[in-house]
């Protein structure tokens, strides 16, 4: 008869077979007795309580009887007679049945076990009714009917009794006996049923449970908390149900240990073939249970909540980020654009005014020649339109204003004449020792620069050298692919400085020995001189001109010839000839 244990939780108590509950009928007795059962039941004779033993302390068995279990158990051994007992024990497997413990099957702890046991010794015991001693002596077949039914119901007893109190043979019997291996089916479940088909479910496949206690299912109202520890309980659910059962091969029959290991081996195989179809019917009961269980999903649907709100705020706090980005790009830009337009601006008024000085330039100086034209020429053929295009090239514009000046209020006598030719000589020399003092600063301004740069290091010297002999002479742009070797912060004059140098230092000739064989230093010279004069040459030129010949180089194309090209380009800069 199979047992099944009840929803109550305070009913369950350890065992050394699993999770086991306890009958109402027992409650009272545990009270008195202490949760872990301080209350021992001896047996006397030879230990594992075999029940072929004749000393008993009927002292002990009376106290025994005062127990509660026992007036239950005794008031349900009553509840039928003894020959349907007798009956239902030759015709039956059960040893639950046979100890008269079919309401606790495997619920049944060691305490019930050897009290139904003592019981029924008392009933059924060989010892135990005797008449004579000359009886015990008596062959099977001189009993009579009914000591053979006796006999027989004891052996069955004993039988039962070694069975359930040994651990290793308890565990395989419990195995075998038969289990309501049911799941309830996805279709028939709902919210409404879920707590009443799984509570029975999990509470029945508890009693396979080797970690103890086994937490519950709970209620609706059970904290997420606890029911999470539940279904993880249940996803690592170990059981000592072992399937032993089913072995193929008794080891007591094996002829030697080889043959003993090899029936074990075996055994085991096929009970792991049993294991594997439990392990999955007990996944499957936590699958689905987990899958429909209301308060799974329901906290299921609160963490989707807070995901997808946690998703909006990154969403929304990424989208002001970048609106603000936006926003502060836009301000920088329009920022960028009112500084460009200013400049612009400026650019514009600063060519506006260069036009207007152009202009202004070109009529005084046009007027000039026209004036030279009328009153000075005929004093002197030189000063023609030709001579005052040439003369007022280096001029200022002062000067050549108070040139008009001067030539307009002239008189037209020699005497006038010597005064304007004085005054010409005085505005040249003026120009010349302008453009002196100018170049005086020029030349200035670099020694200060060269005096500035860092004296060359032995390595810098040798790196020279390595350079030199890798690209000789001959090599196409020699010069600059050596300064780009040297690095960036070599230009070709100082490449050119510092060769000059190497070919002076006989102390380094390890490091530039023959570096110069194919490079004679006059040529070095005649290069770097060549290159002084052309820094120098373009030292003459101001930001004024630079900007002044972007604009002549716009407005006079190439394709027109290039000799007109650049003297019309040359009156365009004032001071500057068409070579310059």
């Amino acid at each position: 008869m199979l047992a099944l244990p009840p929803s109550d939780p305070s009913l369950y108590e350890e065992s050394k077979t699993g999770v086991v509950f306890v009958a109402p009928l027992t409650i009272a007795r545990m009270k008195r007795t202490g949760a872990n059962g301080e209350e021992e039941i001896k047996t006397s004779g030879k230990k594992g309580g075999k029940g072929n033993d004749s000393d008993y302390d009927d002292s002990e068995e009376q106290k025994i009887m005062n127990d509660k279990f026992h007036e239950e158990w005794e008031k349900k051994r009553k509840s039928k007679t003894n020959r349907e007992h007798e009956t239902n024990t030759l015709l039956g497997d059960d040893h639950y049945q046979t100890l008269g413990l079919e309401d606790f099957g495997i619920a049944a702890t060691e305490k019930h076990i050897k009290t139904a046991y003592r019981k029924l010794a008392l009933e059924y015991h060989p010892d135990k009714g005797k008449k004579s001693s000359l009886e015990d002596n008596k062959d099977n077949d001189e009993l009579n009917p009914e000591e053979k039914v006796k006999k027989e119901i004891w052996l069955k007893i004993q039988k039962a009794y070694e069975t359930l109190m040994d651990p290793e043979k308890r565990r395989k019997y419990d195995s075998s006996l038969p289990f309501d291996e049911s799941i309830p089916n996805e279709d028939e479940i709902t919210d409404e049923n879920f707590y009443d088909l799984f509570t029975d479910v999990f509470n029945r496949n508890a009693q396979w449970a080797k970690n103890k206690p086994v937490p519950q299912l709970g209620n609706h109202k059970t904290p997420i908390k606890k029911v999470m520890k539940f279904y993880k309980y249940w996803d690592t659910f170990e059981t000592w149900r072992d399937f032993s059962n089913h072995d193929e091969y008794d080891l007591n029959e094996a002829a030697d240990k080889y043959e003993k290991r090899w029936m074990d081996v075996e055994n085991k195989k096929i009970r792991s073939k049993f294991m594997k179809v439990e392990r999955a019917r007990l996944n499957n009961l936590y699958r689905i249970a987990y899958k429909f269980d209301p308060r799974i999903r329901a906290e299921n649907e609160r963490l989707e909540k807070e995901k997808e709100q946690k998703k909006r705020e990154k969403f929304e706090k990424k989208q002001k980020a970048k609106e603000e980005r936006q926003r502060l790009q836009m301000e920088i830009q329009e920022k960028e654009d009112a500084e460009k337009r200013k400049i612009e601006q400026a650019k514009e008024q600063e060519k506006l005014k260069l036009q207007i000085q152009k202009q202004l330039r070109s009529s005084m100086i046009k007027k000039l020649e026209e004036l030279a034209e009328q009153k000075l020429k005929k004093f002197h053929n030189e000063y023609d339109k030709f001579f005052i295009d040439d003369f007022t090239k280096k001029l200022q514009d002062e000067e050549i204003t108070s040139l008009v000046t001067a030539v307009d209020q002239m008189a037209d006598t020699e005497e006038g004449f010597v005064q304007i030719e004085e005054a010409f000589n005085k505005i040249k020399e003026q120009s010349e020792e302008r453009l002196k003092s100018r170049q005086e600063k020029d030349k200035i301004k670099r020694e200060e620069q060269k005096s500035k740069q860092k004296e060359w290091t032995r390595e810098e010297y040798a790196l020279l050298a390595k350079a030199l002999n890798k690209y000789p002479g001959g090599t196409q742009d020699r010069w600059k692919t050596i300064s780009i070797y040297m690095g960036d912060q070599y230009t070709t004059k100082d490449v050119l400085e510092m060769a000059k140098q190497l070919s002076q230092k006989a102390a380094l000739a390890s490091g530039g020995k023959g570096a110069f064989k194919n490079e004679p230093e006059k040529i070095i010279k005649s290069k770097q001189d060549e290159e002084e004069k052309k820094a120098e040459e373009g030292d003459n030129w101001s930001e004024a001109d630079q900007k002044l010949l972007e604009e002549a180089l716009k407005k006079y194309p190439k394709t027109m010839p290039a000799k007109e090209r650049w003297v019309a380009i040359a009156n365009d800069i004032p001071g500057k000839s068409a070579k310059e």
